[in-house]
């Protein structure tokens, strides 16, 4: 059990930079909250943990071959957020009366599009395990995930003046949304 939790271990470290890398820019942006960047990394977080369990139990070599299309959705999202601080540059701020997608569901989405490649690793990886061995590697995916937005969330707060100016703030998230999308999208394609 010690080889299989070391080797899921290894597994989560090397699939979760670009998530430490997006939500250290989500924790930096002073328009989301540390609660929301949180909620959001859980949900998105916990439905891409669950496809990779379903699809180890539906079929590794199905779900392998198209799981980077998901880098669509943070380059959909990326892009969408710089279309929207291109628009509201000087204009004065109005109050919306709803915003189409909340913060939480934002960093959601983030997190779902981020699963691709971890869903490709995880799947044939889960595969080989017991029920037991994979509940305890669920287990630790999830300490994980908390233990990543801690170290985003304290990296930003233990560098407080490096709080990112307003207008570079309002690009950090997209670009690195789109950058993330691409990436997941070129390295599944190229796989």
């Amino acid at each position: 059990m010690e080889a299989v939790l070391f080797v899921a271990a290894w597994l989560f470290a090397v699939t979760h930079v670009d998530t430490f890398v997006v939500l250290t820019a989500f924790c930096a942006d002073a328009d989301y909250s540390l609660g929301e960047v949180l909620l959001g990394h859980l949900v998105g977080f916990s439905l891409g943990l669950a496809a990779a369990v379903a699809g180890a139990f539906v079929a590794a070599g199905v779900l392998q071959e198209w799981t980077f299309l998901l880098g669509v959705v943070p380059l959909a999202l990326g892009l969408w957020g710089l279309v929207r601080s291109r628009r509201e540059v000087g204009v004065p701020e109005t109050p919306e009366l709803s915003e189409p997608v909340s913060h939480v569901g934002v960093v959601a989405m983030a997190g779902v599009g981020l699963s691709g490649e971890n869903v490709a690793v995880f799947v044939p990886f889960f595969v080989g395990l017991t029920v037991s061995e994979l509940a305890a590697v669920t287990a630790l995916y999830v300490v994980c995930a908390g233990a990543v937005f801690v170290l985003a969330a304290s990296i930003v707060r233990l560098v407080p003046e490096a709080r990112t100016p307003d207008r570079v703030d309002d690009l950090l998230v997209p670009v690195v949304l789109i950058v993330v999308g691409v990436y997941v999208l070129f390295a599944g394609w190229l796989l």
